[in-house]
């Protein structure tokens, strides 16, 4: 029977499961890995990266998705109130289009196939600047409105932006720079509401406040960020002005006989800060106030209270005062009601005919020279009265010099004695002082000398207490006497008689014969005993 020989097993079944790669494939998948990763990292890093420098912001713009509708194709960018009405979130990748919120500085990472990646600068706005958003997507504004007040409207947005920076989409937003109002001093603001509720009365020069058009409430001096889409400020000088009527703008009229006067004056007005919106709309400004307002009712003034004087009362100082006050309380009343203050109304000149001015002019020159004449009478009394008074007081300035030194001198002597008599009062104080010092000193010595006896009188007493009581014992006072002397007498006697040296002694050695030689000598019994 032949052996049939079963063939070789394959590779894979020799090897095994754990023998399926080989080690070079292992390597390569590993290899092929690695670059994948690498190559999905470079991806992300440098075509994904998106920096975003300080200063600028990255607007995205969606390149997949669905299309807007029908009813949207005007609209490129996705705002928050399209994606409402369309029933989506605002944060909805449904549909392509400009995003609505730019994102800031930074790092950022999208992919350029799903999205277009636009670097624009940030508004900066500077301290002298504001911004007005105006809005690029929405529907238009309907006719007569200025503003955009809703989400979905296109158009200038009613808020401003401040001094600043702002991360704004240019796609969505167009920015306009406009200056703040600065209102100087010495001038209002009148404001005038280019958007807001219809006014309630359209016939009125100035509205209600908070309706469309011009507002009754004027600005005081100072910088508004104003918007000029909402409102409009006119800056009105509320400050003194004045209108020259002199030349050929002099004022001219008749007066009551019949003769032409000619005057030059000076009107002085302001308008009122409470007014000022009427006088801008319904006057004008300064040129139209003094057209309208201060010249024909100055002129008109003048004439009606011109007529109503003579010619020679113009002349008079007294009558002219009161004209000129006539006219300024005029001008004033009537200026007022139309917002106009007028401070100071001054007729400078007054030009009366020729043909009566010399003949007026020449008596008013005499009755000023016989003022000038009584003046200086008066002036002449006033000087005598002067030179009396003076004397006068120089008499009563003697008079009260005199009475000044009496009474000096009264008072100098009176002082003088008030002196002395203090004087001699301390002396005699003084003097008692020292009497009672004297009493008082010669009371204490006759004290200390009757003490000083007291105790001599009792020393001696007790040293004679012992002597009376020995003269008692010896019977009487000779005999005590005696024994006294004996007593002091007999210790100098015996020293005397027992001494063998001195006068005393020579006397007796001279009665007495001389000794034997024998005798001086030493063993002698004299000398042993050491007495003579």
């Amino acid at each position: 029977m032949a052996v049939i020989t079963p063939p070789p097993p394959r590779r894979s079944e020799r090897d095994g499961p754990a023998a399926s790669l080989s080690p070079p494939r292992a390597a390569l998948w590993l290899l092929l890995l690695l670059v994948l990763v690498l190559l999905g990292f470079g991806y992300w890093w440098f075509i994904q990266r998106v920096e975003v420098q300080p200063g600028q912001v990255l607007v995205l713009i969606r390149k997949v998705g669905t299309a807007l509708p029908a009813e949207a194709t005007q609209q490129v960018v996705l705002y928050p109130g399209l994606l409402k009405q369309l029933g989506e979130a605002p944060d909805s990748t449904r549909y392509k289009g400009i995003v609505y919120e730019p994102l800031p500085e930074g790092r950022h990472f999208y992919d350029p196939f799903f999205w277009e990646r636009i670097l624009a600068p940030a508004v900066v706005l500077p301290q002298d600047e504001i911004g007005i958003r105006v809005r690029k997507y929405g529907r238009p504004l309907p006719p007569g409105k200025t503003v955009a007040t809703e989400e979905d409207e296109r158009g200038p947005e009613a808020e401003v932006l401040k001094p600043g920076r702002y991360n704004i989409n240019p796609f969505a937003y167009e920015i306009r720079r406009v200056k703040p109002v600065v209102i100087p001093a010495g001038q209002v603001g009148v404001a005038t509401l280019l958007s807001g509720r219809e006014p309630a009365n359209p016939n009125q020069y100035v509205v209600s406040e908070g309706e469309r058009g011009v507002q009754p409430t004027v600005l005081p001096p100072g910088m508004y960020y104003n918007n000029p889409y909402v409102r409009r400020i006119d800056t009105i000088d509320v400050r003194s002005h004045t209108v020259e009527l002199h030349g050929d703008e002099a004022i001219r009229f008749p007066s009551n006989d019949s003769f032409e006067i000619l005057v030059d004056s000076t009107v002085e007005y302001a308008i009122r800060q409470d007014m000022a919106p009427y006088v801008m709309v319904a006057i004008g400004e300064h040129d139209d106030i003094r057209e309208k307002l201060i010249l024909p009712y100055v002129r008109s003034l003048c004439r009606i209270e011109g007529s109503k004087l003579l010619a020679r009362d113009f002349i008079a100082g007294d009558t002219r005062t009161v004209f000129q006050k006539r006219v300024f309380e005029g001008l004033r009343e009537q200026c007022y009601a139309q917002g106009i203050e007028v401070r100071a109304t001054l007729i400078r000149r007054i030009v009366p005919p020729k043909e009566i001015a010399d003949p007026i002019s020449d008596r008013q020159v005499a009755g000023q020279q016989i003022k000038q004449y009584e003046n200086e009478i008066k002036l002449a009394e006033a000087e005598a009265r002067l030179v009396e008074q003076q004397e006068m007081q120089k008499q009563n300035q003697a008079i009260g010099q005199a009475n000044r030194e009496v009474v000096s001198v009264i008072k100098e002597a009176e002082q003088r004695k008030a002196v002395g008599l203090t004087g001699v009062e301390q002396r005699l104080e003084v003097a008692r002082l020292n009497l009672e010092a004297a009493k008082a000193n010669a009371a204490a010595i006759l004290s200390r000398g009757q003490a000083d006896a007291e105790v001599l009188r009792l020393e001696y007493e007790a040293e004679a207490r012992p002597l009376r009581d020995a003269v008692r014992a010896f019977g009487d006072g000779q005999t005590y006497a005696q024994y006294f002397l004996y007593q002091k007498l007999a210790p100098a006697i015996k020293s005397v008689l027992a001494s063998t040296d001195g006068p005393f002694a020579d006397i007796f050695r001279a009665l007495t014969p001389a000794a034997p030689a024998a005798a001086s000598l030493p063993g002698s019994g004299t000398a042993e005993g050491g007495r003579p």
